[in-house]
């Protein structure tokens, strides 16, 4: 028995969750229409979606902002390399929560509470 995980797709996992992130917002749709097994790829579809949707929003806020706006994009520059990293090397890490609504929408689990949150 192999121990590898269940895909619809014959993209290798890593190479999928890239793609999710490498193609800003449609690589994320793509996979999360073609992939139904492998969770770790919707996982990485789903939150390159929100990423990028974050991503938009942020910078159509501050962009007119001009010291901020080159902060900005480097800022931007940074977290899609790392997380394109991490889905190569087929790494669940969740950005902050956006990771958690992306792992809320794909395994059905519920957002961690903060403590004190009752």
């Amino acid at each position: 028995m192999s121990d590898k995980p269940k895909q619809s797709t014959t993209v290798p996992q890593g190479i999928a969750g890239l793609i999710c992130y490498f193609a800003p917002f449609f690589g994320g749709l793509l996979f999360l229409f073609l992939e139904r097994e492998n969770k770790l790829v919707r996982f990485h579809a789903v939150q390159s979606i929100l990423l990028w949707v974050f991503f938009v929003v942020i910078s159509a806020i501050f962009s007119w902002i001009p010291g901020l706006n080159v902060l900005l994009w480097l800022f931007i520059l940074i977290v899609w390399i790392f997380v394109m990293y991490q889905a190569l090397m087929e790494r669940q890490f969740e950005l902050p929560l956006i990771g958690q609504l992306a792992r809320r929408q794909v395994f059905g689990e519920p957002m961690k509470k903060e403590k004190g949150e009752e």
